[in-house]
């Protein structure tokens, strides 16, 4: 009951809107592969870096992902994606309950499961999860020559769907590692297992080294890693924004993050010191690596919990062989373990769990509007067709996919652009005055941003007062301007409806989407309109403190607005 309760609070996770901007890219990469019949290796989708390199090492995933759409909509990439997570920690569990008991399994189980709670949207690393918890499951079980060469062909198969395929590679490498040096050095008996396993893993790890080539990009497909090494650790432009890309402070993680992580160096710790004579070197170097990895940048803290689970099994195994002996504590833990995950999935559906957890996210299948503006984007294709569009990076995949035709300024791909390019879009966002050099340049007639991130709405505001341009559109995230020489007026979208979610967990969950949705656009009205938008502002904040009463900054916007909260 301990593992089945985990392993549905880890199928929980997996269902809730479409909320990561790089889906839509990857979608828009899938469409085009199956339209050409062949993986594009120059960029095809920006007039800003047209035929610049492009090497895509999912491929196969963004081809996998746009199936899963035409199958399902936003729905079948929701759950197939998450097919993958569950089938990680599922397999992560088969691999603990090797030398563990059931409920001691479900129990480092789920912290792997909270340590990766931000990590979980349909992207290539969806893969990487299943296939190295899968690795790392054949590696433990003492894996025959034959094992050995399906591990192999996975290597091949991993190569084509997430660049960070190497780990397969470097988990080779390192149980190599740990066989020689027990073959090779003086170390205490219990440390020599797996010596006689050197040669096969040594020669594993050279066979998957090349079998990373195996990609339409070859050599250069191969060492893309070494490329994303250099830019999580900020050696790139494009680097600098992305919050997963940062080294990884406790502070900075969801809650739930940061204690599962706490807890599994803790109790690698433990596994250490109690298991110092029989230590396994393999599973020893993983573990060490998967930490140092997983303090290197914020986006890899969810693979330490499959990193150091042969670790914690091995060394935690007698200890909890001896409370499973004394059946009331071993019946304790097993029932917090069954009725915990129980509860906070019930949290999750509620969407009581994610506002703890500070995750902006909501349970249910479909598209999030709080993140995507939709009709924003819709409206510049409708609006200014053929227009030059400056698009927000977090809407340039969004425009990909709705509008295969047009092309963009920059989007997700940020390894396409080259640093001028992306530098020029961050010196927009930094000093707005520099946007009117910019359209000149490329020409620029049309804008859309996401006015909630931070340096939107200043830019919005330098851009309206250019010559020709004017304030086309504005709703709960969106913001659109047109320099097509018409007269000033309100924006369309101001006074639209904000549909409340539907379905029936829809009505199970706090309506803090549709009030946020209200706040953000009677924030923008009141910055971008000023007077002329303070009652359009205020029927927006008042809508929001109907929905949320416990919104304050809906409160102090009624305020400034003129209104009575």
């Amino acid at each position: 009951m301990a593992a089945a309760a985990v392993l549905a609070l880890a199928a929980a996770l997996q269902i809730h809107t479409l909320d990561d901007s790089d889906v839509w890219w990857h979608l828009a990469s899938g469409r085009l592969i199956a339209a050409r019949h062949a993986v594009p290796r120059v960029d095809p989708f920006s007039y800003t870096a047209p035929g610049a390199p492009w090497i895509n090492p999912q491929w196969l995933f963004d081809l996998g992902l746009y199936g899963a759409w035409r199958c399902a909509g936003a729905a079948g990439v929701i759950l197939g994606s998450g097919a993958s997570f569950v089938g990680a920690f599922a397999t992560a569990y088969a691999l603990a309950r090797r030398r563990l008991p059931a409920w001691a399994a479900a129990g480092l189980v789920l912290l792997a499961v909270l340590a990766g709670i931000e990590r979980y949207v349909p992207r290539p690393e969806a893969a990487t999860f299943f296939l190295l918890a899968l690795f790392l499951w054949v590696l433990d079980g003492e894996p025959s020559v034959a094992a050995l060469v399906a591990l192999v062909g996975l290597e091949a198969l991993w190569a084509n769907l997430h660049a960070l395929s190497a780990l397969g590679v470097a988990v080779l490498g390192l149980y190599a590692a740990g066989a020689v040096g027990a073959h090779w050095l003086p170390l205490p008996a219990g440390w020599r297992r797996g010596a006689e396993r050197a040669g096969p893993l040594a020669g594993a790890a050279a066979a998957a080294a090349l079998a990373e080539t195996l990609t339409p990009f070859g050599v250069a497909g191969a060492l893309f890693p070494l490329r994303l090494l250099r830019v999580i650790r900020g050696g790139e432009v494009t680097s600098l924004t992305v919050i997963e890309h940062r080294p990884t402070a406790f502070g900075d993680l969801a809650p739930p993050a940061a204690l599962a992580l706490a807890a599994l160096l803790g109790l690698a710790a433990l596994a250490v010191v109690l298991g110092r004579r029989r230590l396994h070197a393999g599973r020893t170097l993983v573990a060490a690596a998967f930490v140092a990895l997983g303090f290197l940048a914020r986006r890899n803290v969810g693979l330490v919990g499959l990193g150091v689970l042969p670790l914690l099994a091995d060394g935690l195994a007698g200890v909890a062989a001896a409370i499973d002996r004394r059946r009331l504590p071993a019946a304790a833990l097993a029932a917090a373990l069954a009725i915990g995950p129980l509860v906070a999935t019930g949290g999750i559906v509620a969407g009581r769990c994610y506002d703890a957890a500070h995750l902006t996210r909501r349970f249910g299948l479909g598209v999030s509007p709080l993140l995507f503006p939709t009709r924003a984007v819709d409206f510049v294709a409708a609006r200014a067709p053929g227009a030059r569009v400056f698009n927000d990076d977090l809407l340039g995949g969004l425009v990909l996919w709705r509008h295969p035709t047009q092309p963009v300024f920059v989007d997700g791909r940020m390894q396409v652009y080259p640093p001028a390019i992306f530098g020029a879009y961050e010196g927009a966002l930094a000093d707005p005055g520099t946007f009117a050099a910019l359209a000149a340049r490329w020409g620029i007639t049309a804008a859309v941003l996401y006015h909630p991130a931070p340096g939107r709405l200043e830019l919005a505001a330098r851009i309206a007062r250019l010559p020709g341009w004017r304030l086309a559109y504005l709703d709960g995230g969106g913001v659109v301007l047109l320099a097509d020489g018409a007269p000033p007026g309100d924006p369309a979208g101001l006074g639209d409806p904000i549909p409340a979610p539907a379905g029936l967990v829809a009505r199970l969950q706090a309506p803090r989407e549709q009030a946020l949705l209200h706040y953000q656009r009677g924030r923008a009205a009141l910055y971008l309109l000023g007077a002329r938008g303070r009652t359009a502002a205020a029927r927006d904040f008042a809508a929001a403190l109907r929905l949320w009463p416990g919104l304050t900054e809906a409160a102090v916007g009624l305020r400034a607005a003129g209104g009575d909260p």
